[in-house]
């Protein structure tokens, strides 16, 4: 299927006619809409590699909305679709618009032209230039004829020639190219000399007026200075100042104007204005360099610290002895002072051991494990058996405290009444029944008083 259209066309609707492939008759396939399984709607511009996909959408017949499918009256077959503005668009000479994929639907493949002209217009053909030739000649063939008589330019030509064309300039003689010769022996006619022409009386007051005239070269005249490449020394290399004698200062090839600066604005310099390393230790006054160590030795601070230190001798430093006799107590450095150490472990045996608990016969405390789960949440279950799998103590939820990651349970004499070793275990029992920490129970002999 063909169609044209001219370009940059907007809100285009268009009959397409679907036939049912099941159909040996040719017959249309009705029941077609936007919402059908598996339609596809989409378009391709000339010179485009791949396809644009159109949402299909409801529309109402005879009314535009932009990827609208509707069916066409009562014939089986017989749909309008709305194209996008964008797939008829100007630019390209073709669009291929396809609709398919539906069951039993025959795809439809639309080849639309896009035309640079419009037939539908019957004055201009849609060419602006038509409209330009219709009003140039009807202009012209409505003032020729007053314009000429007798080969003469009559006055009625326009109010644009008045002033243009010397009164006395009447009757025109004409070569055979077509040019106006002018006579110098014509009567009436006077050709003055082109040195004494007065251009204003000669184009008559209107056509050029001299105020005009000078400010116009003023701007060719400022245009040239300021932008034309000038040579050296030349009036375009001097900058012209203002009250000072010296009437011009020479710009350097750099584009710079050669000049000593004898003051600035205040304000005007800032840290950006300077090189990086423009201000070093070798260009700072010597005052000010006295300032700032005289600053630097008041701090009292430093003072002290420096009355502390003294020279091994070596070229390295060293606490005097007076700054180390004076330590306080505990501190070291002092030649008299004692340090006293004691081993943590003498106060603070070491009950958990990895997964080792160390308890001893007869004891009942509580004991504290780290694990690597939160603990806060879950519901617990701590279990001790012996070799043979009894259990000898269960814990339940209730009776263990959680804090993060470290669970504490105590144990009893239930467990501690015999020596030997034990297996223990504790278990979120939460949703499941799963071990988070596992390990050996031991039962030691200490020494305890006799009945």
């Amino acid at each position: 299927m063909s169609k044209r259209k001219t370009g940059g066309s907007t809100s285009v609707s268009l009959p397409i006619f679907v036939r049912d492939t099941t159909s040996t008759t040719g017959a249309g396939l009705a029941g077609v809409t936007h919402a059908s399984s598996g339609l596809v709607f989409e378009y391709r511009r000339a010179g485009q590699s791949s396809w644009t996909s159109v949402t299909p959408v409801s529309k109402t017949l005879g009314t535009y909305t932009s990827g609208g499918i509707v069916a066409d009256g009562s014939l089986d077959g017989a749909y309008e679709i709305d194209p996008p503005n964008a797939a008829v668009a100007s630019g390209v000479p073709f669009v291929v618009i396809r609709i398919r994929g539906v069951a039993n639907m025959l795809p439809v493949l639309i080849e639309y032209e896009i035309d640079a002209v419009n037939y539908q217009d019957a004055t201009a053909f849609g060419l602006s230039k038509f409209a330009d030739i219709e009003t140039d000649t009807q202009n012209i063939q409505s003032r020729l004829p007053a314009a000429l008589s007798g080969g003469r330019i009559d006055s009625s030509v326009g109010a644009y020639q008045s002033g243009l064309v010397p009164s006395n300039f009447s009757t025109l003689s004409i070569d055979g190219s077509g040019r106006v010769l002018l006579q110098p022996t014509q009567t009436g006619v006077t050709i003055p000399n082109v040195t004494t022409v007065d251009v204003v009386s000669e184009l008559g007051s209107d056509a050029l007026n001299a105020n005009d005239l000078i400010t116009d070269i003023g701007v060719v005249v400022w245009q040239q200075l300021t932008t034309a490449t000038w040579p050296t020394d030349s009036f375009g290399k001097q900058v012209l100042i203002g009250s000072s004698t010296q009437r011009s200062v020479a710009v350097t090839g750099s584009n710079h104007v050669a000049a000593d600066i004898h003051e600035f604005q205040p304000g005007v310099i800032t840290e950006a204005d300077f090189a990086t390393g423009a201000l070093s230790a070798r260009v700072l006054a010597a005052d000010a360099a006295t300032e700032i160590a005289t600053a630097v030795g008041t701090l009292q601070v430093l003072t002290r610290l420096d009355s502390m230190i003294e020279s091994d001798g070596a070229g390295q430093f060293r606490f005097d002895t007076i700054a180390l006799s004076m330590a306080p107590a505990g501190g070291g450095g002092g030649g008299s002072t004692t340090v006293n150490v004691y081993p943590v472990s003498a106060s603070t045996p070491e009950r958990v051991a990895g997964t080792t608990l160390t308890f001893y016969r007869d004891e009942s405390r509580a004991v504290s494990v780290v694990t690597d789960f939160t603990l806060t949440s879950l519901t617990l279950r701590f279990v001790v058996e012996d070799n043979d799998g009894n259990d000898v103590l269960v814990i339940e939820n209730a009776a263990i405290t959680k804090s993060q990651q470290t669970f504490t349970v105590a144990i009893t004499t239930a467990v501690t009444a015999n020596l030997g070793n034990y297996r223990w275990s504790m278990r979120d029992i939460t949703s499941g029944n799963s071990v988070i920490a596992f390990g050996v129970l031991t039962v030691q002999e200490a020494a305890s008083k006799d009945a």
